[in-house]
């Protein structure tokens, strides 16, 4: 641009900004006022040398040929010495007599005043910026090294973007000679290079800058690890794989690779050397269910230079880490270039799931162990997990540990098997849990509920033996276990002593692995107990006894439940079976055994109810207390649909994970168009299906997910799509599944969320939340003040409450509470003006105390206010003693 001219771009910009003054009565706002004082630092300070002095006395004359208006001629001394500021670095840049530090604060403040970019070159301020921006880019081109570099390092910042940045990183980079190890540095907290379009400009300079501190010795993890998560996210086809062979093979930043890393490097150069070519075997970047058999060959070889005792021991030490929290945090681009947001910890890099697909085919070619088998089952969990706004952590590592299990014969793979088709909620992988167990179940000649039920391990309870000087042992509490540990006096410790650990550490290790196994598994074992109230399942006496009432570890939670024998409902107390009436109970041989259920033996639920309290059992999931959900008369008028919880608004995100939890299929819905199956429930053994209508509300708007839906009928139908009238649908089954809708609609409801009291976007909703949180109880409601009135007279608190229909209410010394035995929301009497009290705020702990259920944490909450809101002198919360 050598005829360019800078007077009409000067001219321009101020007759423009003149006219947006004289719009608004002679005024400017905040922005007119930079952008006058930008514009004339690019045409002046950029402008062809020697015209500077001239052009900034032409505008400061009042009398010269701009005219200025008032507002302008304001800001004219901050304009012209920010215009000086910018011509002397340029000067500087251009010229022969600065040093280096001196240039490169000169580079700085240049690009520090560039404007924007111009798409066009048609008025004379866009042909203003398109010369500075020339000028900018052949100025930093022929700056020494060091300069380029000081520019360059400033510029590539991971979540700093600006219009044209890789325009000048290009400039920059054009002269050779940059140093790119401060680059790696800033790299290696990135998840992966992807900033925005100037990143693109870096892919080979990173590369390149890689292999240079690999030559010298310099290998940086951290950033080598960012480089392979680019190739994996931006496939870059003209970029050599030979990142994938560099040490250190595991990308770092988790656990289980940092010990890895850690390990072989402690190792002598022989079998460091074997172990690294083990590890360069095992990256895999396409998606294989299982490895071909050229990649086993291969494999054995490898295994045979490390020593198989010594792969599955290392092995054995590692499984255990994967899926557990990063040591290295992570940051991201999100929705746009410049806007980075923390990686989830949990999240599993995508590099290192290859490498772990190897390996644990490599381990699955080995002997298996217990140890290995309980860590597969735990990373399938972990990797199966959902990250919020990211969705499972891994599928394919969930995947492979689920396929090593299903190809393992062996009790305990199976066992695995059993607990993550109680646990597992992310559809892939659960089908392919099943698919395993019904494999195992067709080669022994069962069932599939026999093979899971035939699973489940012992653990060689009840477990417990000495340690040097210490006792322990595993106790179950209700569906937790804990390890008890006592001095040779028997005195209860809070953990080992320092010596049983250094002196017996594996052992310790290995009963803390036990622990967390049982505790997992009873979890499962009580879900899919649960889960047979509405199955139609029965046993011999003798598979139950096998299989429950005398198992290890089943049997901790099925003596405190209520079955059928022959029709005769008993229950475990006393060491022995009894009937309601605290008979002992002898079931025949050829008997056959069925879970009770309360809507079966609507008569026998009080007497029930009174035995558990006599013999102080508390159920591990409500049993007794079940809510009973039958067909009512608008239900028999309308047919084939039940409105019954219709109407609802309620959050997608805990809808989705409640669903999950009780093992229906859903699909989030988005305010794209698309159509979208409804929420729905298998029934195989009745061959029905249950629907649940819901439809959207509100979007979150950057993803188009609804966070709000409103829900509809729920209807059963049988086959493809044949309606079933509701009194088809037999009573268990119609209970148990509007059993769940109540839930849903209760625990992802508004109403049970306290950041919607004021009724959510626009009060739109504020009487539907004071109905969903102070209206009337549901089933679920009821039998849980049935329950505090049965509670609240043994608690020390107790003369100051009081049960109504509704509320729970509580006298304290400032005010009278009413507190709702639904949604266990707060109301301050006479008023009724609403407290906020965040569950985690109610200081005060749930007593010990007996309950007749475990599993209702809203029942304990309730307790928990009640206790905290009796004493209300001494709360010290700062946020709920504004609220007081």
């Amino acid at each position: 641009m050598d005829t360019y001219d800078p007077e009409p771009a000067l001219r321009d910009i101020v007759t423009t900004v003149r006219g947006w003054c004289e719009r608004n009565d002679q005024t400017f706002n905040e922005h007119s006022r930079q952008s006058f004082v930008d514009r004339v630092v690019t045409v002046c300070g950029w402008a062809p040398a020697g015209r500077v002095p001239a052009l900034l006395a032409a505008l400061n004359d009042a009398h010269g040929p701009y005219d200025p208006a008032p507002p302008q001629v304001e800001l004219l001394s901050e304009a012209t010495r920010q215009a000086e500021s910018v011509a002397a670095a340029v000067a500087d840049l251009a010229g022969d007599d600065a040093d280096h530090d001196r240039r490169a604060a000169a580079a700085l403040t240049a690009v520090g005043h560039l404007p924007r970019r111009p798409h066009r070159h048609e008025s004379p301020w866009d042909q203003a910026r398109g010369e500075a921006w020339r000028r900018a880019e052949e100025l930093l081109a022929a700056q020494p090294a060091p300069v380029r570099q000081v520019v360059f390092d400033a510029m590539t910042v991971p979540g700093e973007d600006h219009n044209g940045q890789g325009t000048l990183i290009r400039a920059v980079r054009s002269g050779g000679g940059l140093d790119g190890a401060a680059w790696l540095d800033r790299l290696g907290g990135q998840a992966w290079l992807g900033f925005g379009g100037w990143s693109t400009h870096l892919i080979r300079f990173t590369w390149e800058s890689i292999q240079a501190e690999a030559a010298a010795g310099r290998v940086n993890p951290a950033a080598l690890a960012t480089w392979r998560r680019t190739r994996i996210e931006r496939p870059l086809s003209d970029i050599s794989d030979e990142a994938h062979r560099m040490w250190p093979i595991p990308d770092v930043g988790e656990q289980w690779a940092d010990r890895a890393v850690a390990d072989i490097e402690a190792m002598p150069e022989g079998r460091r050397s074997a172990w690294q070519a083990l590890l360069a075997h095992c990256p895999v970047e396409a998606d294989k269910a299982k490895p071909t058999a050229g990649w086993r060959k291969q494999a054995r070889s490898l295994l045979d230079a490390v020593g198989a005792d010594e792969f599955t021991a290392r092995l054995d030490d590692w499984l255990p880490l994967v899926g557990q929290a990063r040591t290295l945090p992570l940051r991201m681009t999100t929705c746009c270039p410049g806007h980075i947001a923390d990686v989830p910890p949990r999240t599993i890099d995508r590099y290192n799931v290859g490498l772990l697909w190897g390996l644990i085919w490599m381990r699955a070619m080995c002997q298996p162990s217990e140890e290995t088998l309980r860590s597969l089952g735990q990373i399938a969990e972990r990797a199966a997990r959902k990250i919020p706004g990211h969705g499972p952590a891994s599928p394919k590592l969930a995947n492979v540990a689920v396929a090593a299990l299903v190809g393992t014969d062996h009790p305990a793979a199976l066992a695995q098997l059993a607990r993550l088709s109680s646990r597992l909620t992310y559809k892939s992988t659960l089908r392919l849990v099943e698919k395993g167990l019904t494999r195992h179940a067709e080669a022994l000649g069962v069932s599939r509920e026999d093979v899971e039920e035939m699973a489940l391990p012992g653990f060689g309870l009840p477990l417990a033996d000495k340690l040097g000087d210490c006792s322990y042992e595993l106790e179950v509490r209700g569906v937790d276990a804990l390890l008890v540990w006592r001095n040779a006096d028997g005195k209860v410790l809070k953990a080992p002593p320092a010596q049983v650990r250094r002196d017996h550490g594996d052992e310790v290790k290995e009963l803390k692995a036990t622990v967390a196994d049982v505790a997992a598994t009873l979890v499962a074992t009580r879900d899919r107990l649960e889960g047979l109230l509405r199955r139609d399942r029965s046993w011999t006496v003798e598979q139950w006894r096998e299989r429950f009432l005398d198992h290890p570890l089943a049997r901790t939670l099925a003596r405190r439940l209520v079955w059928t024998v022959d029709g005769v409902a008993c229950c475990w107390a006393g060491a022995a079976l009894r009937t309601v009436d605290d008979t002992v109970f002898e079931p025949a041989d050829d008997a056959t055994v069925r879970l009770w259920h309360p809507v079966l033996d609507p008569d026998a639920v009080g007497p029930w109810r009174e035995f558990l309290t006599r013999q102080a059992i508390t159920q591990p999931f409500k049993q007794a207390h079940r809510e009973q959900y039958l067909l009512t008369d608008a239900e028999r008028a309308t047919g084939m649909y039940s409105n019954r919880f219709a109407a609802h608004v309620v959050l997608q995100h805990r809808l989705n994970a409640l669903l999950s939890r009780r093992g229906w299929s859903y699909v989030q819905h988005r305010n794209d168009g698309a159509s979208y199956n409804l929420p729905w429930l298998a029934l195989p053994d009745w061959g029905l299906r249950a629907e649940l209508g819901v439809a959207g509300i509100e979007d979150r708007g950057d993803d188009l997910v609804f966070d709000t839906m409103g829900t509809d009928q729920l209807f059963f139908i049988r086959g493809e799509r044949l309606p079933v009238p509701l009194a088809e649908v037999p009573p268990v089954v119609l209970s148990e599944v509007m059993r769940d809708v109540d839930l849903f609609v209760a625990a992802a409801g508004v109403g049970a969320d306290p950041d919607w009291y004021d009724g959510g976007p626009g009060g739109r909703y504020r009487e539907y939340w004071s109905q969903s949180s102070f209206g009337d109880l549901t089933p679920t409601a009821r039998t849980r003040r049935e329950v505090l009135a049965e509670l609240i007279p043994r608690l020390a608190v107790a003369g100051r409450c009081t049960l109504t229909d509704r509320f729970l209410e509580v006298r304290g010394d400032l005010h009278t509470y009413r507190i709702h035995c639904g949604s266990g929301n707060i109301l301050i009497a006479p008023d009724e003006r609403y407290l906020c009290i965040i569950p985690d705020s109610a200081k005060a702990k749930e007593p010990e105390m007996f309950l007749p259920f475990e599993g209702d944490s809203r029942l304990g909450e309730i307790i928990s206010k009640a206790l905290l809101l009796a004493a209300d002198k001494k709360i010290k919360d700062p946020v709920i003693l504004r609220q007081l």
